[in-house]
């Protein structure tokens, strides 16, 4: 019995792996870049600024104080000085122009040391730009998102080495390193030199003409560079040859692609499983412009052609960074699918990704995901849905101040129905994410504040759904005047998610038939001539609706699936559903403090639920065992004791 009972708990644990992870377990949400801020501190910025309340360095401390106030407490950000060591006599220039202290390296900043540290340097010596380049790049991560924030009233006056020679020197590092300049009241030969280290790097020049506007643009600079989208995910190599092609199983995985190029992955699919890839390429800041092209193609077992692919394309005028996804859905192996032949068995399915961007010159990054369904044995839930949730009535209270993520592995989190605001800034694209169970939906707009005199460009906002498919977008020209997205007046948005969404005809309906992560991606483009320094307020209005509902029963991979039917719901309107903004809706599995914890699956659940009924059957068959054994065992014979010659109990000690 002991040994059945051995042998009982040897037994491993089940799981079963459906959905995939966002990001890998380093990412984590709202992770920002690494952030080195050089500022010039030469005796140039002894004069007066222009608006005659203190010098130019006076001016320049108030605006990195300000900065710093700003950040994030978690930002990684250093700061070096040059200039402020030695004078600007002929006889100081030599060691002048090595004059480049590191006030305080990159790390988690330290607020007042570093506000102390500024107010305590006096502007006296050179301009080493050049060599300051070189002494803020060692002090940043050798690879990944990383940038230098450079402010100077005036060009190098150390040269050799030529600060934009040093630039395209920095570049060659790699292309996720970029420097972002500011002019203060600088000369049209001080700004080409300044523009010429921007655009060498891939970053961004601005011209600050008095101390309001270096206090504006010096905070906000500083605040675009720590957002970034850091690709992420498990390396692999993809092959040029379908029949070697590595193996993937469900997760996220990183490879790379040259302009024009394709490259194949592998993965087994049993019986009644529901593929979902995904190919994300992501474009540096700094990347030239011109028509993306990312395509991807299965084929099944041996080679066979399943008749299959989908691309996106995407002209990247007026574009700074961003990213390109397409997704494959395949469920050739669910009985009733109308697949080729040969495409309509188990076996090991290949993916093929082709990207064709002939205008590029850079090797970008290409994150992966891989997700497998597996089949549904029992209930698929409730029946599908026909209707999008609507706003029941306008969203009220304050708007809660957000920081959104640069990538979907960084999205922020929006607990629930609410009203969200920020401020996005030239070329970016800001990622939120909102957790809908099966039963929820949401309807979502973003209203773009005025700026006046703000330079034209475009703005978008896109919608997807957790296996990155784009479910819906709207964009239109930004002016400088409020502007709001759907321009429809419709808000976008969800049905309702349900299992059986899968089988609707229109492609946003059919979207909607997975729960778990689904984004919101707002972005605001590049503009041709100069970018707006101060950024554009945004506001998110968000409602979330319906409550959570039963999920579909899946069974075990490789199963066969029976032709269930759907649970009969009177399922009310979204609208009706909706929580009210004075009481939003807070995600399952959050609180409201913003838990961001994966919610476990209904098949997890059941899962768990079985193995702890074993544990407790073991510990009683365990406890039974015990009792049996205590209870056949012989009772000791009593001890003997010798006989004292004197009789019994005469003097001998019993031991």
């Amino acid at each position: 019995m002991i040994r059945r009972l051995a042998a009982l708990a040897a037994l491993p644990a089940l799981t079963v792996t459906f959905a995939f992870g966002n990001a890998s377990a380093a990412a984590a949400e709202g992770e920002l870049s690494p952030v080195m801020v050089v500022l010039d501190s030469s005796g140039s910025m002894t004069a007066r600024d222009a608006g005659g309340s203190g010098t130019r360095m006076d001016a320049a401390k108030r605006a990195v104080s300000s900065m710093v106030d700003g950040l994030p407490p978690q930002a990684p950000v250093g700061l070096a000085i040059y200039g402020a060591g030695t004078g600007s006599s002929g006889a100081e220039k030599a060691a002048g122009c090595k004059d480049v202290r590191v006030v305080q390296p990159v790390k988690t900043v330290d607020k007042p040391a570093l506000k102390g540290a500024v107010a305590a340097t006096k502007a006296s010596g050179y301009t080493p730009i050049g060599h300051s380049l070189r002494v803020a790049a060692a002090q940043l991560p050798k690879e990944g998102q990383r940038s230098i924030v450079l402010v100077s009233d005036g060009e190098d006056t150390c040269a050799p080495p030529q600060p934009c020679e040093v630039a395209k020197e920095l570049h060659k590092q790699g292309v996720d390193l970029h420097v972002h300049a500011i002019g203060f009241r600088v000369d049209a030969k001080a700004r080409a030199q300044l523009a010429c280290i921007a655009q060498s790097t891939g970053g961004t020049y601005h011209d600050a003409a008095d101390a309001n506007s270096l206090l504006g643009v010096l905070g906000r600079v500083t605040d675009r560079a720590l957002r970034h989208y850091e690709p992420t995910g498990l390396p692999i190599t993809g092959t040029g040859d379908p029949f070697t092609a590595p193996t993937m199983t469900p997760g996220q995985y990183l490879d790379t692609l040259d302009p024009v190029e394709e490259r194949f992955y592998a993965a087994e699919l049993k019986a009644g499983e529901t593929a979902y890839f995904a190919a994300t390429a992501v474009f540096p800041r700094g990347n030239p412009r011109g028509l993306e092209v990312l395509d991807v193609k299965i084929t099944g077992p041996g080679g066979a052609d399943c008749n299959r692919s989908d691309r996106e394309l995407h002209t990247r005028a007026n574009d700074d960074g961003g990213a390109l996804t397409t997704v494959l859905k395949w469920n050739g192996t669910v009985p009733g699918s109308s697949k080729p032949k040969g495409c309509s068995v188990p076996g090991k399915y290949v993916f093929r990704v082709t990207r064709d961007a002939k205008e590029g010159t850079d090797r970008v990054p290409m994150e992966l995901q891989l997700r497998i369904e597996p089949p549904v044995t029992g209930s698929l839930g409730e029946p599908a849905q026909t209707g999008l949730v609507s706003f029941a009535q306008e969203p009220a209270g304050g708007v809660r101040p957000v920081r959104g993520g640069g990538s979907f592995n960084e999205a922020t989190t929006l607990p629930g129905s609410g009203r969200y605001g920020e401020t996005i800034y030239n070329g970016e694209w800001l990622y939120y994410r909102v957790k809908l169970d099966w039963g929820q939906g949401l309807a979502y707009r973003v209203t773009y504040g005025a700026v006046p005199n703000a330079a034209t460009t475009n703005i978008r906002t896109g919608l997807f759904s957790p296996v990155r498919s784009e479910m819906k977008s709207d964009t239109t020209a930004y002016t400088g005047s409020t502007s709001i997205l759907p321009s429809s007046g419709k808000p976008l948005a969800t049905p309702r998610v349900v299992y059986l969404n899968r089988n609707a005809g229109e492609p946003l309906m059919r979207a909607a038939s997975v729960d778990g992560w689904y984004y919101l991606v707002v972005k605001l483009g590049a503009p041709s001539g100069s970018s707006q320094p101060g950024g554009v307020p945004v506001t998110i209005d968000l409602a979330v609706a319906g409550e959570k509902a039963a999920a579909p029963e899946y069974g075990t991979s490789g199963e066969t699936p029976t032709t269930p039917t759907p649970t009969p719901t009177s399922s009310p309107s979204a609208s009706q559903s909706e929580p009210t903004p004075s009481n939003p809706a807070t995600p399952a599995g959050q609180g409201s403090g913003g838990d961001t914890t994966p919610i476990a699956d209904e098949t997890s659940s059941s899962l768990l639920l079985w193995i702890l009924l074993g544990a407790v059957v073991l510990a009683v068959m365990v406890a039974a065992a015990v009792i049996l054994v205590l209870r056949n065992r012989k009772p000791p014979a009593p001890p003997t004791y010798p006989t004292h010659p004197n009789g019994p109990g005469q003097g001998w000690n019993r031991p």
